[in-house]
């Protein structure tokens, strides 16, 4: 398709739903303020091209977060760093609603995800150990979170230190994850378990899922 051809289809739906254009519009002046705005406070945050804020961008901390192209943000979405080294990474085309992270280290979410309302934290933030009101150097686990591409996540999910969501795997509402999953799974469960394979693909390899091959 020519350039000339994707800008009429894109002229022609202003004019079929103009309340929708100024809503997107909005969301884009709104992603270049929040730029303008938190380079200004000298927080380290970066976003690339088309960057649309439909919500809430709330930053804090002295780590770094980089969002890629194509970014919408709906809902309040609170990246929080607790750390100059941590690092938060968002890629292209990816939509958040709502979403809560804590990075003391790293966070890192692929291309195409879409991520309802949920938790992601790759601290445990307080020490597990019996000591930890009296012990400041009680151990507090701390381990990155990584979602590769095309991961759909449902509301009230909680992605914990360690939890590495394999590509075009889908996480059931309420879910907590906490270790490694396969890609093109449908995970489910606390903590989360595979279910089934995500329609269109291959089987995971891991080990079988919860449903036998007749409901499959």
């Amino acid at each position: 398709m020519s350039p000339y051809a994707d800008l009429g289809a894109q002229l022609g739906r202003v004019v079929r739903e103009p309340s929708h254009a100024l809503e997107v519009s909005l969301a884009l002046l709104k992603g270049r303020w929040y730029k303008f705005w938190y380079r200004l406070r000298g927080l380290r945050f970066t976003a690339g091209r088309n960057f649309r804020v439909f919500g809430t961008l709330v930053l804090s901390g002295p780590g770094e977060v980089i969002m890629g192209d194509n970014i919408s943000l709906m809902g309040r979405v609170t990246p929080w760093t607790h750390g100059r080294e941590a690092r938060i990474t968002i890629g292209d085309g990816t939509m958040m609603d709502g979403v809560r992270l804590g990075c003391a280290q790293a966070i890192s979410i692929g291309r195409d995800c879409i991520i309802a309302e949920c938790r992601i934290t790759d601290t445990d933030f307080h020490s597990t150990h019996v000591n930890r009101r009296t012990d400041p150097t009680a151990p507090i686990r701390t381990a990155p979170v990584i979602v590769e591409d095309n991961v759909w996540i449902s509301l009230e999910v909680g992605l914990l230190p360690g939890a590495w969501i394999g590509r075009n795997s889908a996480v059931g509402y309420g879910s907590v994850c906490v270790r490694r999953y396969p890609e093109n799974v449908i995970l489910f469960g606390n903590p989360a378990k595979v279910v089934a394979p995500v329609p269109g693909t291959e089987p995971p390899t891991d080990g079988p899922t919860l449903l036998d091959s007749k409901e499959r």
